[in-house]
């Protein structure tokens, strides 16, 4: 009989954590296509999680853009670093900022990935509540290809919590910090799925 109600209270526990990513590629290709040739720039992340999440996001990104585009990703400390470029690029590039790094670097395509945190109302809010409260972040991911100095990619992953008035709030209600990691794991997800490799 204890067992039996354990494996209740640990469905009812697992069904609150329980929440939907939902993806929005606008107008652009699921499909990012990796050439053996190609050399792909991984910006700086921008994003509002701790700096053991900000690393664990990088080293992610970088180790996936590596094992696609076979060894040819670069993040932008290695870059700098081997003075391939010397300036920050900006998360929403100008047509100037591509032309720079067309003229002045060996870069294929540019990845930008920010995340944000949309609403909080639920981190650190454990029990009843007495109104409406909602977590809500996104995380997204843009590709340009820096020859044509155009956008060629933009996935959106975003999720949201919420919990009505008179509802509780449980340790398994997630944070925006867990909710975050999770779109942003989600971005990677869709780019492994769904690379084209030539």
């Amino acid at each position: 009989m204890k067992k039996y109600i354990f494996f209740i209270f640990l469905f009812i526990a697992l069904q609150s954590c329980y929440y939907p990513v939902r993806k929005d590629y606008g107008i652009y290709s699921k499909a990012l296509v990796f050439s053996k040739d190609k050399k792909w720039l991984i910006n700086d992340i921008r994003t509002g999680v701790d700096s053991h999440h900000r690393e664990m996001m990088s080293k992610e990104t970088l180790q996936l853009f590596q094992n696609l585009s076979n060894g040819n990703a670069y993040d932008l400390k290695m870059a700098k670093a081997g003075n391939l470029i010397q300036n920050n690029i900006p998360f929403e590039p100008e047509s100037e900022d591509l032309e720079t790094l067309k003229n002045n670097s060996d870069f294929n395509f540019l990845v930008n990935i920010y995340t944000m945190k949309v609403r909080n109302g639920l981190d650190n809010s454990i029990g009843t509540q007495y109104e409406y409260k909602k977590n809500e972040t996104f995380a997204m991911m843009d590709v340009y290809d820096i020859t044509t100095m155009k956008k060629i990619y933009s996935l959106k992953a975003y999720s949201e919590v919420s919990v009505d008035k008179d509802q509780k709030a449980t340790i398994f209600t997630p944070t925006t910090e867990m909710m975050t990691m999770k779109n942003f794991r989600s971005l990677l997800k869709s780019v492994k799925k769904n690379a084209v490799k030539n």
